[in-house]
């Protein structure tokens, strides 16, 4: 069997995009812009004095459309080809990135990614997530490499708001306790086995550095827990990511928090709107250690999100038990848990959401 695994690169610092140059030019000099209405701006100030000293120019900035969607990858490819570049720059972000990554890969044009908040990993995954005009979820689309390389400008990304960072701490930490159990007494390959090695560094770090990253963020300024926790969130979940999705399958790159996720977000009454995915999925987590048994490592990531104000309930999504009774089973039905180790019941979820608000319960 012989395949190829693109792994990401990057530059992170508060002069990252100073590096412009030195990175971007061997693949030319003219490119296209393809942007987000919020990020962009905050990036911009900094963005345009780098390019202006680089030596690159920009010869169309483009407008991503307002969602990841097939309609919006379509006219894009049509602006792209009518103009002569050679690179494109995606700036802002997971949903931004995604269409860029897209965009350049139906293209055959390299991009470079310029993450303007720190709640995925997108600028430095080889997927693009695609949804529906109207904001649904359809599928993720396999792209053969990451973006050339990600420039992490951390002033930029200090001054963002501080929720998509608290969102992304909880989908971060996911990773871990979604790979770990997903391939739990399989024999794995060596890029099965690294990615899943890897994602430790997802829970550890998160749970290590995410408050003093919070507070970081909420204070605009920088320091050491919040540049260790956006490379996590951004770079390290990436690797995991790539490595464990090899296949195009979501077989290690998914599992019980998501599935809850995916249930929730379904839900007509469920205010989707109102919270984030990394948020969702924070509290997924813990219904996934209750399920799986793993106490010590339940009691970890209930004090974090204790801590960080992460959902620890289902009050917190503006749910309760018998809003969530009918949907349990729906729950045992998705595909984010095909590959689960054993078989995921509906009584087991039942019981771990008792146990839950039992344990909220006893908190007050």
């Amino acid at each position: 069997m012989t395949y190829s695994v693109y792994l990401s690169s990057y530059t992170v610092g508060e002069s990252s995009y100073d590096h412009l140059g030195s990175v971007c030019k061997p693949y030319g000099q003219k490119v296209a812009l393809i942007i987000g209405n919020h990020g962009y701006h905050q990036a911009q100030p900094y963005l345009d004095e780098a390019i202006k000293d680089s030596g690159l120019s920009v010869k169309k900035t483009l407008y991503y459309g307002g969602e990841c969607s097939y309609e919006n990858v379509e006219k894009l490819k049509t602006a792209i080809t009518e103009t002569e570049i050679d690179m494109i720059f995606a700036i802002g972000g997971g949903r931004v990135l995604d269409t860029a990554k897209f965009v350049a890969e139906q293209t055959a044009k390299p991009v470079f990614s310029f993450p303007t908040i720190a709640s995925n990993c997108s600028a430095c995954t080889s997927v693009s997530i695609l949804y529906g005009a109207d904001g649904s979820f359809l599928r993720p689309e396999f792209l053969k490499e990451p973006p050339k390389h990600a420039f992490i400008h951390t002033a930029v990304l200090v001054n963002a708001p501080v929720k998509y960072l608290w969102a992304g701490l909880g989908d971060t930490y996911a990773k871990y306790y979604e790979a770990s159990i997903s391939s739990r007494g399989e024999a794995l390959n060596q890029a099965l086995t690294m990615g899943v090695n890897i994602s430790s560094q997802c829970a550890d770090g998160i749970i290590s550095h995410g408050v003093g990253a919070l507070k970081a963020n909420t204070e605009k300024k920088i320091n050491e827990d919040f540049e260790q926790a956006i490379l996590i969130v951004i770079v390290t979940t990436a690797l995991v990511s790539i490595l464990v999705t090899l296949d195009h399958t979501p077989d290690y790159n998914s599992g019980l928090a998501h599935a809850i996720y995916y249930t929730l977000t379904g839900m007509p009454e469920f205010e989707e709107e109102k919270h984030l995915h990394g948020e969702i999925v924070a509290f997924g987590v813990l219904i996934l250690l209750l399920v799986d048994g793993q106490k010590e490592e339940f009691n970890r990531v209930y004090q974090f999100n204790c801590a960080t104000k992460l959902p620890h309930s289902l009050e917190e999504l503006d749910l309760n038990a018998q809003m969530m009774a009918p949907y349990l089973e729906s729950i045992t039905q998705m595909k984010d848990i095909d590959h689960n180790p054993y078989l995921i019941t509906r009584e087991m979820l039942e019981k771990a959401f008792q146990e839950l608000e039992t344990i909220n319960n006893s908190n007050l």
